[in-house]
């Protein structure tokens, strides 16, 4: 990895990283900056089969799954995808009212829209649309409560 500094006579602080896409210590750069706070509020997000990607604020985002070695980024009825791992947006967003449901699930809770119980002792999220219901395994539902309750 070659890091250099330029000094210019700007007030914003640019960063660029150059490298493929495909890279995974790209993708932990890109990962990191965005964790930082203040570097960026906002998700680098792509359409699965397009190469543009999409800055997208936090707010907006419903949940994300992991599917096929991949995180799926649900945002009022548009899919993305992100190239980071789902721990990493899990934690990046955690303050920002995210919490994970379930293995391979992290879901905004202000897009929750009600809670149901399942007989099973599971969980079920009703999201905003009114169509979309994610499960919450029990493992997950006492962070979740804890989350919804003392907003950590």
């Amino acid at each position: 990895m070659k890091i250099t500094f330029e000094q210019t006579g700007e007030r914003e602080v640019q960063v660029c990283v150059r490298g493929r896409p495909e890279d995974p210590e790209v993708t932990r750069i890109l990962a990191a900056l965005q964790a930082l706070d203040g570097a960026s509020s906002k998700l680098l997000l792509g359409k699965p089969g397009q190469s543009r990607e999409y800055l997208l604020d936090p707010e907006r985002v419903d949940y994300l799954a992991a599917q096929d070695g991949k995180v799926a980024v649900y945002a009022g009825g548009e899919t993305y995808e992100s190239r980071q791992r789902l721990y990493e947006l899990k934690d990046a967003l955690h303050g920002k009212g995210f919490v994970q449901i379930s293995k391979g699930v992290v879901v905004n809770v202000n897009a929750v829209q009600a809670v149901e119980a399942e007989f099973s002792g599971n969980y079920v999220a009703q999201m905003r649309d009114g169509r979309t219901r994610l499960v919450i395994s029990r493992s997950y539902m006492k962070a979740f409560r804890t989350y919804i309750m003392e907003g950590k």
